[in-house]
């Protein structure tokens, strides 16, 4: 019996319809340096390649809630100049039931809650397998645009859901990649699970510190923000000259 019982425990996660899963996710960053020749600029790429940012998914059958996760660090580590494809402080928070999206946005200062429905990627299941944390995952591909997706998920966790905004697939995405098609800087984001766990007593919470906007309003503010700054360093500069 003890050994039955030891076997369990060391198995994957058996689910129930009403649980709800913790997916902690390692995202970093891979860059193609083969055509650069800026010295600086190589090294600004290979800091950004070694960072690696926590974040944390709640989720069961009806909502859930994608963050960062915070932690103190204490090492007396030397700061380094790097760039960052990722905005800290952001939520995105799922109502699967209503098809919406209510992502927390803090530009410069201005907090705001951006709703949207979920987004829809047109996935082409491969039968191509692999393993993660124990799972056997399946693989999954899309293009979109200038960006190649390749997401590894697993039926064995019934949810149609991932980091981020990802999702739509018959069920949970353990790993993706995002292959970023860019002439100047070609690279790859990649969302890895790192736990997975059944805690029924976390609570998934929408964002509602903000102003409630839709994604088309969003991009219209941040264009005349955007713009404004721009004017803004453009009189620095002649008062400079």
């Amino acid at each position: 019996m003890k050994k039955l019982l030891f076997t369990f425990l060391l198995g994957t996660i058996s689910l129930f319809a009403q649980d709800k899963l913790v997916v902690e996710y390692e995202y970093r960053n891979e860059f193609d340096l083969s055509n650069q020749t800026d010295k600086e600029m190589i090294q600004l790429y290979k800091n950004a390649a070694e960072k690696k940012h926590e974040f944390q998914l709640i989720v069961d059958k009806n909502e859930s809630v994608y963050k960062g996760i915070e932690k103190i660090n204490n090492t007396q580590e030397e700061e380094t100049t790097s760039v960052s494809f990722v905005i800290p402080g952001k939520i995105f928070y799922k109502d699967i039931r209503n098809n919406e999206t209510f992502t927390y946005e803090d530009f410069n200062g201005r907090k705001f809650i951006v709703k949207d429905t979920i987004s829809t990627i047109f996935w082409i299941l491969s039968r191509e397998t692999s393993k993660i944390l124990g799972y056997e995952v399946k693989k999954a591909t899309a293009i979109v645009k200038n960006k190649t997706y390749e997401a590894w998920y697993t039926p064995k966790l019934d949810f149609r859901n991932g980091p981020a905004e990802f999702g739509g697939l018959p069920g949970l995405i353990l790993k993706l990649e995002i292959s970023v098609t860019n002439k100047k800087m070609p690279r790859k984001d990649i969302y890895q699970a790192t736990n997975v766990m059944v805690n029924n007593k976390v609570k998934i919470e929408k964002p509602t510190k903000g102003q409630l906007i839709t994604k088309a309003e969003y991009k219209t503010i941040i264009d005349e923000m955007m713009k404004e700054f721009m004017n803004s360093e453009s009189k620095i500069d002649k008062k400079i000259d």
